[in-house]
């Protein structure tokens, strides 16, 4: 199941239907494994980004000299994520597609990284997602994700339809963070590790971050997650 919100918001929005800037926990998880090597290193790395939107990481990963793919499933964040690239003066191998049923060969990848965009389908498309970033990652290659958790507001008085124990379809309430974003799944510690375990992962690192909106009346709970195919 995916979400497909997001096609309609970067065709009204364009580029302010997401941020311009990269992810601040995915920097440090590249820094820590992969920018410190020398630049005919780097450009060796193949590092792919699922959910690139419109370039807010891509350019950023690029810029860094890895050899940087990304893809999404709306059309129109591919669009806006060229001319991103451009501005930038970098490039990447950019394609339209889905993360449940990735369109690359076996042991391609060296690092895959994931902000905001697993959390958009169900607990079902985790299990199918990791499945397949572990098919595509080479032996030792790593798999970082950016995800809300079940302890967010977004998620506890953010109303919307349960698809599953963890998912909603929505969340409507326009007072609380990430509303009418669509399907949206706030994971737990617990159910993480399991899902990332049953795909094969060892070397499970997730760091809990908690964050508070509207002079610390709200409180959104995200996940750093950095993991190891063994």
């Amino acid at each position: 199941m995916d979400n497909l919100v997001f096609e309609k918001h970067y065709k009204l929005s364009g580029f302010s239907s997401q941020r311009r800037y990269p992810n601040e926990a995915l920097i440090r998880f590249l820094a820590e494994y992969y920018l410190s090597l020398p630049k005919e290193k780097r450009a060796r790395i193949k590092c792919l980004e699922i959910g690139c939107g419109s370039g807010a990481n891509l350019w950023m990963i690029a810029k860094e000299g890895l050899d940087t793919y990304g893809i999404d499933i709306a059309p129109t964040s591919i669009k806006l994520c060229k001319q991103m690239l451009v501005q930038y003066g970098v490039k990447a191998k950019l394609s339209v597609g889905t993360m449940q049923k990735l369109d690359f060969k076996d042991k391609f990848f060296d690092v895959i990284v994931d902000v905001m965009t697993v959390e958009h389908t169900n607990l079902q498309g985790h299990k199918e997602t990791y499945a397949e970033v572990f098919r595509c990652l080479k032996k030792g290659g790593r798999f970082f994700s950016w995800h809300l958790g079940a302890q967010s507001i977004s998620f506890t008085n953010g109303g919307g339809k349960r698809i599953d124990a963890l998912t909603v379809d929505n969340v409507p309430n326009p007072a609380v963070p990430y509303c009418n974003s669509g399907l949206t799944c706030f994971i737990t510690l617990a159910v993480q590790r399991r899902l990332l375990r049953a795909a094969g992962f060892k070397d499970i690192r997730i760091e809990r971050v908690m964050r508070t909106y509207k002079d610390r009346t709200q409180q959104i709970e995200y996940f750093s997650i950095d993991a190891r195919k063994p």
